[in-house]
């Protein structure tokens, strides 16, 4: 009902467990995964994939965002790739506690996607901007590390 009631295309995937997707103004899609299990409601987002470079200071970024208070978190999957995962009690969950759930992790992905690609991506970033630019393209944003609001 929570999912619905933020206007979210929700899809079953398996008993108690459904897909829908965020989104973001600089992480434009945010695929969620929940999961209702016995006693509570856990969800996994892919925030990226394994970073090409630079591993060191993603991960001292992630961790750094880790501090925040709350229910989600970044975490490495199994394959290394970057992920956001949380969980609330069942005795907690009602509309309010999924809309900040979902809140906190567009806030994460979306406060941290730029600063983890620059750093996690450059090299692909670098050659990206040399071919818009030889195409005739404008820059990409996420490449350029000044705030919205400072451009």
């Amino acid at each position: 009902d929570g999912l619905a009631a933020a206007g979210l295309e929700v899809t079953p995937v398996g008993d108690d467990r459904w897909m829908t997707m965020l989104e973001g103004e600089w992480k434009r899609t945010i695929p969620l995964l929940l999961d209702l299990g016995d006693r509570r409601l856990t969800l996994t987002s892919l925030f990226a994939g394994v970073p090409d470079e630079g591993h060191a200071e993603v991960y001292r970024i992630l961790l750094q965002r880790n501090q925040r208070p709350g229910p989600v978190h970044f975490a490495l999957d199994d394959e290394g790739d970057l992920i956001l995962t949380g969980s609330l009690p069942l005795a907690a969950l009602d509309a309010t506690a999924v809309d900040e759930l979902l809140g906190q992790v567009l806030t994460f992905a979306d406060e941290t996607f730029n600063q983890v690609l620059r750093t996690g991506f450059a090299s692909y970033l670098d050659a990206e901007q040399r071919w818009r630019a030889s195409a005739g393209l404008p820059p990409n944003p996420v490449g350029d590390p000044t705030p919205p609001g400072e451009r």
